[in-house]
């Protein structure tokens, strides 16, 4: 069998190593012959890792994998009716190639990728399209390695999730987090609670809070985060159960190993 070699350019492998994984690649391909194609290409470089997933494993694998590039189908479910990752709750978006079948279906997630690859492509294709994706991944990280000005840095500490995309039957609703009132952990999945309803994000506790401003958010518990503007007291006895009570009655659990953190963020945030 036929070895695939590529064509270096510029932007190759070795200079974006970093350790022993160059670049961390997710591939959601359902196409069978397509699927083998990318993969064969980007194994042969002992240093990318490759991951393979079905759509539905799509965006809980990009939240905890942290790709450097994705390679998915335009018409996958989990995107298509997204203008861009940060539409889905990302924050940092990976570098993106999509792929399709007919060359007109150029979706507004589409619009935001390095390029579009028709199917069926061959090996020159897929290496020129692989070529734009590590070239706009070796200036990513250039720009993370400069310094920051004093103005920049500012700005820098301040970017946290404003707004977070939910699904409510056919539609994709952007919610304000601010009007979140707490989060909730459901299995794989996360029940956003605001005042008068609830919505349902794939996804894990543990990401969504890396991506909220921690002055204005606190994990109470190992299945619960509150918005402090919506909490109206904690309860915290010497002995017994502590919990803490939202405006509009919600009353949850407050770890103990937590009283510690919630009084220095109330010392340093709030009147206390």
């Amino acid at each position: 069998m036929r070895t695939l070699q590529r064509n270096s350019q510029p932007a190759t492998l070795t200079e974006l190593k970093v350790g022993e994984v160059s670049l961390r690649v997710l591939v959601s391909e359902p196409d069978a012959s397509s699927r083998r194609l990318i993969c064969a290409l980007l194994q042969s470089d002992a240093r990318t890792k490759v991951t393979c997933v079905d759509d539905s494993q799509l965006l809980p694998a990009v939240e905890e994998t942290a790709p450097d590039l994705v390679i998915v189908d335009v018409h996958s479910p989990s995107i298509r009716r997204a203008i861009n990752w940060q539409m889905l709750g990302f924050q940092f978006a990976p570098v993106t190639i999509v792929t399709g079948l007919d060359p007109s279906a150029v979706s507004a997630f589409a619009s935001n990728a390095v390029d579009f690859l028709v199917k069926p492509f061959n090996v020159e294709r897929l290496e020129s399209a692989f070529d734009l994706a590590t070239a706009a991944i070796s200036r990513r990280r250039a720009a993370a390695t400069e310094p920051l000005s004093h103005a920049e840095q500012g700005v820098e500490e301040r970017r946290f999730l404003r707004r977070l995309a939910v699904e409510a039957g056919e539609k994709i609703v952007l919610l304000r987090t601010e009007d979140i009132e707490w989060l909730q952990a459901a299995g794989n999945n996360i029940r956003v609670h605001l005042r008068e309803m609830n919505y349902l994000r794939r996804g894990s506790l543990k990401y969504l809070q890396s991506l909220l401003d921690p002055n204005r958010f606190l994990r109470v518990h190992r299945n619960a985060i509150v918005n402090l503007d919506h909490v109206e007291e904690f309860h915290l006895p010497t002995q017994g159960n502590m919990f803490v009570k939202l405006k509009h009655g919600a009353c949850l659990p407050l770890q103990r190993a937590n009283r510690a953190l919630l009084r220095r963020i109330l010392r340093q945030h709030f009147v206390a």
